[in-house]
């Protein structure tokens, strides 16, 4: 909860703090044999193909958050992602996620979102591996798969 934490803003949270917050408690699929570092994670590809892709979603095009909740958004942003991957002929099995938010976003906000793609990732066993984080002045989600 907010408070919980004593500045419960990106900014004032600091990234590697916000990302222990969104990583807490979450279970890796067994393709994963390194899992989030600094932006990268290491992912076995189990036949030696691999299908790669990415969508990004922007505030105010892709979504509204008066309109979606940041779970939303991260359903959102993984079930399309899966979507072009299985169009491959291909199954997910890991994601790398972009974040950028306004520094005084509310870091409950981000962990909402998390909860969001680890959820749409969890239903067909995939896993969050690593991403980035930077302010900006808009939500920006990016996501590959």
């Amino acid at each position: 909860m907010a408070g919980d934490h004593a500045d419960d803003t990106l900014s004032g949270s600091g990234e590697f703090a916000v990302i222990d917050r969104l990583v807490a408690g979450r279970r890796q699929p067994p393709v994963v044999i390194v899992g989030p570092g600094d932006d990268a994670a290491v992912v076995a590809a189990r036949d030696g193909r691999t299908v790669v892709c990415t969508d990004m979603l922007v505030e105010h095009r892709h979504f509204r958050l008066d309109w979606s909740s940041p779970h939303d958004v991260g359903r959102k942003a993984i079930a399309q992602n899966a979507a072009d991957i299985e169009a491959m002929g291909g199954r997910s099995t890991a994601f790398v996620v972009g974040f950028g938010a306004p520094g005084d976003t509310e870091t409950d906000l981000a962990v909402e979102l998390a909860d969001g793609m680890w959820h749409e990732a969890g239903l067909m066993g995939a896993g969050i591996v690593g991403g980035d984080m930077v302010a900006a002045p808009q939500w920006v989600v990016s996501v590959a798969a």
